[in-house]
């Protein structure tokens, strides 16, 4: 395969520091394209691997994005558990077009256990124990925007107990930092997020765990339901964007880190809520990589509303619903995301003044400083 030429933009932020996130591609050969398809899955199915479960690229489903992913997830379920209506058990308060798109477009039936707690999991055992069936249980690890962690070991030997599959959602916590696959049937990912990192190509990923008991009719339903809709270019565009993901991730999970100390020690914020330092940092060790961090989204609340105002307005980044860009990116996202629901998305903890910020790989004494703006003007406001 021929290396695409990187071109450097002219049009490079001067605050981004050493890494230039604003590569431009030149138009790719015929051959090239056809092989980025390949690469991609030899490089998710080697991210994913760990010393005792190793996918091979036949195990690695490429989809145009994340929730198409879901989408191609929701349909094997529907066609393996034909003969009833499959039920999922939600684990934890999931990205909200999850949630529809496995209630509104597929109308799965949906138990919802918002929050992902030791008393939420107990909940789950006492009702398989007495007979309640689920198909599968999905969730995220960690979630979003909370960054709690579940106990993923436990689940896993509930769902192998109980025979269903575990699907977990490792966009937020990544293939990098984690080592999810050993403990669930399925990864799914959205490659939009920080594996792309340059906010320019979608695309999504399901990785199958070639130990799961459920492999071979997972991977012959997916297999059969499977249409190669990802756009040729978007994967080359895709294959050449994470090239560097690892080397990405690690200095924005950094950062992350850096700036989440820093919150926590200002009497003006109520909660930071990052893996580190969270109550379930344990939960979260036990499937970290040795070399793994802590990830690069955090999100925030703070003493009043106006405090959380005065913040996010001051705060100088991009401001945007999405996460995972080179670049940070803030946003209201509780009023995004549950604008209609803000009384039920509370009842979860996530409150309607929550910040949500994805940090991105600028210099950190540039991002301290911007802090450091941001929470003077949470000071003074009353």
């Amino acid at each position: 395969m021929t290396t695409p030429s990187l071109a450097r933009s002219d049009h490079c932020n001067a605050e981004s520091g050493p890494h230039d996130w604003t590569k431009r591609l030149d138009l790719p050969a015929a051959g090239d394209i056809d092989s980025s398809k390949a690469i991609l899955r030899q490089r998710i199915a080697e991210l994913c691997a760990t010393s005792t479960v190793r996918p091979e690229n036949r195990d690695v489903f490429l989809y145009p994005s994340g929730m198409a992913s879901m989408s191609n997830l929701a349909q094997s379920l529907q066609q393996h558990f034909q003969k009833d209506r499959p039920i999922v058990a939600i684990f934890g308060f999931l990205y909200v077009d999850t949630i529809k798109t496995l209630q509104k477009v597929y109308g799965l039936e949906t138990t919802l256990y918002g929050h992902a707690s030791s008393e939420d999991l107990d909940a789950l055992e006492e009702a398989l124990s007495s007979g309640r069936k689920i198909h599968a249980l999905i969730c995220e690890f960690p979630g979003n925007p909370l960054l709690q962690s579940p106990d993923l070991k436990r689940l896993h030997q509930l769902a192998k107990q109980h025979s269903f599959w575990l699907v977990v959602d490792d966009t937020v916590g990544t293939s990098v930092n984690l080592a999810i696959l050993p403990h669930c049937d399925m990864i799914c990912t959205s490659l939009t997020k920080f594996f792309s990192g340059s906010c320019n190509v979608m695309g999504g990923s399901l990785v199958l765990n070639p130990h799961s008991q459920f492999y071979r009719s997972m991977h012959a339903e997916l297999t059969a339901s499977f249409a190669d809709t990802y756009f040729p270019p978007d994967a080359f565009v895709m294959e050449a964007n994470s090239r560097d993901f690892a080397v990405r991730l690690r200095q924005a999970s950094g950062n992350a880190e850096v700036l989440c100390d820093m919150l926590r020690q200002h009497p003006a914020v109520t909660h930071v809520y990052y893996p580190k330092g969270s109550s379930t940092q344990s939960l979260y060790d036990a499937c970290r990589r040795t070399d793994g961090l802590y990830g690069y989204l955090f999100s925030v609340t703070f003493v009043t509303p106006a405090k959380a105002v005065a913040f996010y307005d001051a705060l100088d980044v991009a401001k945007g619903p999405s996460l995972g860009t080179n670049f940070s990116l803030a946003c209201a996202y509780t009023l995004l995301a549950h604008y209609n629901e803000l009384e039920w998305a509370a009842q979860h903890g996530v409150v309607e003044y929550l910040v949500r910020m994805s940090v991105g790989l600028e210099d950190l004494d540039i991002l301290l400083d911007k802090i450091t703006v941001a929470l003077n003007a949470a000071q003074t406001a009353e």
